[in-house]
């Protein structure tokens, strides 16, 4: 399936969007559900499953290099997928197993992809997995709604980047990567790429902490919702009289308020990260300032990640925010390869691609 099935695609994952702790949200990846994969692969394919004409449900697979155990490896992410109502219960993996796994590139061992942990439908379709498979650890997705005043860090300045500093970003997420478990591919070429094809991006979206006149942070602020929208399409009852009291509150503390179901939430992404010595107090005073600049600009949220084991999750205690777990499950064709897979120590959180 390729672009010409753009609009169907995006038509089915409106209509089958993720149900977890109590909301039904859409991860809308209008107008082109294939800019994501192409920002954050080397190549691409996506699948679908019929009943005769009907899309029954459709995944993208997007293959890359990312670090295993301190090494670079092709791996294959198994993401965007959307599984109708009609097509569940229909062992969607199962019958898309020989189109997916079937004849892999060269290099490609591991597949991995993220499943909602509170998302039991998710779950047992990775038990339906046509491969071996395991839980390699889990990430939670910090989502930070920017209604209270916070006060700036004074430990650090932080200022934007200029091209001057270009080679100290790259060496600070360099190291920062290479001990992550499946971290993108970073280097000077990647970098530089990525300024040329990120939408909205340039290299002012980085944010540089400063002890004195040494670069000590960096971190990229995002807003990626031209193209990457979360919705959030029915509120329970509890959350919905949340939202009413917060929406309550918000034009008195000059903040904005959340949107009403089924409109998107403006966000700004934390794309990337590297702190000396992995320091949550660099990391707290990052997203202060972030946290400030957006909350002026009439941003809702900031999307903040990391392994659910990082000291740097510390860095977001101060904040009002909501936390979602997804568990890492990643699984071969090769049996004997999945036996091999170690707990690492900590995952990396890729809030570009999930």
């Amino acid at each position: 399936m390729d672009k010409k099935w753009n609009h169907i695609l995006l038509r089915t994952a409106s209509i089958a969007p993720v149900e977890a702790d109590r909301l039904s949200i859409w991860f809308d990846r209008s107008p082109d559900i294939f800019l994501i994969p192409k920002l954050t692969s080397n190549s691409y394919k996506c699948g679908g499953l019929f009943s005769d004409s009907e899309l029954l449900g459709f995944a993208i697979a997007t293959f890359q290099k990312r670090y295993l155990y301190g090494h670079l490896s092709e791996v294959m992410y198994l993401g965007n997928m959307h599984v109708t109502r009609a097509g569940r219960g229909k062992h969607f993996l199962y019958h898309m197993s020989d189109f997916f796994f079937k004849d892999l590139p060269p290099g490609v061992e591991y597949i991995y992809g993220y499943v909602v942990e509170k998302n039991p439908a998710a779950m047992d379709l990775v038990r339906r997995i046509g491969f071996r498979a395991k839980i390699m650890g889990q990430i939670a997705m910090a989502n930070i709604f920017l209604l209270l005043p916070i006060k700036q860090s004074t430990k650090y300045s932080i200022r934007k980047a200029t091209t001057a500093d270009i080679d100290q970003i790259v060496s600070l997420l360099q190291e920062h990567y290479s001990g992550m478990f499946l971290a993108p591919e970073i280097n000077h070429v990647n970098f530089i790429k990525n300024l040329n094809q990120r939408p909205n991006f340039d290299v002012g979206n980085y944010f540089l902490a400063l002890s004195g006149s040494e670069v000590i942070g960096v971190c990229s602020a995002w807003d990626m919702t031209a193209f990457k929208k979360n919705r959030i399409l029915r509120y329970d009852r509890s959350t919905a009289f949340r939202r009413q009291i917060y929406n309550l509150a918000a034009p008195l503390l000059g903040a904005a308020q959340l949107p009403a179901a089924g409109q998107p939430i403006k966000d700004i992404t934390i794309a990337e990260y590297a702190l000396k010595n992995r320091d949550p107090k660099i990391m707290d005073a990052l997203l202060r300032h972030i946290y400030r600049h957006y909350r002026k600009a009439g941003y809702q949220s900031l999307i903040f990640g990391a392994d659910i084991n990082d000291p740097l999750l510390k860095a977001t205690k101060h904040f009002l925010k909501s936390l979602v777990r997804s568990n890492v499950i990643m699984g071969s064709i090769q049996p004997e390869k999945v036996s091999q897979l170690k707990k690492p120590s900590l995952i990396y959180t890729d809030t570009i691609q999930i």
